[in-house]
């Protein structure tokens, strides 16, 4: 995927997921309300430390919601910084769903959650964002911090329907298509490589694109 209007650079952008909340595991809506990392999704999170350590990483950038902001820190051992926390890396806001268990709000609004992961027209809920809002909100994050340059290798800690809406449109999926696509995992790790106008997905839950399901035609 191309854009003309990048500056001339090269960076490696590796995007993770938080790690496990209590509310992940009883399936508890997020959204943009803060929730801490569990015993699970601390460590998790710091798991991940030994890798990132061998990446070179010189820019951290962080969305502003607590579980993120946990993961970060256990995840970067030794520290890097300043971490710069962004709102617009926060996770889709869900209005009044958030805070709700999925299985009361699909039980009392079945047609708009299907309105949602189909992303028709018809989603409507008070203070929700689409995922049409969201992948635009998510993309416009991700090219902006390609367009600050602060390191030629960027760790990015955000959060899972972020980072999935983001992940689709620089694999080339369109966001109808983004249900039938797989989850990212409680600290699901990705790489994003921007060569001038040049974006391409090099990595998605660890696997490299061509070898997963994200690399292929989804009907």
């Amino acid at each position: 995927m191309h854009f003309p209007t990048a500056p001339a650079l090269f960076m490696q952008l590796h995007l993770v997921r938080h790690g496990q909340t209590h509310w992940n595991a009883i399936r508890r809506i997020q959204g943009q309300l803060d929730s801490e990392l569990d015993d699970t999704g601390r460590a998790q999170a710091a798991a991940l430390a030994p890798r990132l350590a061998t990446l070179g990483i010189g820019a951290v950038y962080c969305s502003t919601s607590l579980r993120t902001r946990q993961t970060a820190e256990l995840a970067l051992d030794p520290p890097i910084e300043p971490i710069v926390y962004r709102d617009e890396l926060r996770e889709i806001c869900l209005g009044a769903w958030e805070g709700r268990l999925w299985d009361d709000v699909i039980g009392e609004f079945p047609e708009q959650v299907e309105h949602l992961r189909a992303v028709t027209p018809g989603f409507d809920v008070e203070g929700a964002e689409s995922y049409v809002e969201l992948q635009q909100r998510g993309v416009a994050a991700i090219e902006r911090i390609i367009s600050e340059n602060a390191a030629e290798i960027v760790l990015v800690v955000s959060h899972g329907a972020l980072l999935k809406t983001i992940l689709a449109h620089y694999a080339g999926h369109p966001l109808t298509m983004l249900r039938k696509l797989p989850s990212l995992g409680n600290c699901a790790h990705a790489s994003l490589q921007a060569d001038g106008a040049e974006r391409r997905v090099l990595m998605i839950e660890s696997e490299p694109f061509n070898e997963s399901i994200w690399s292929r035609r989804i009907a």
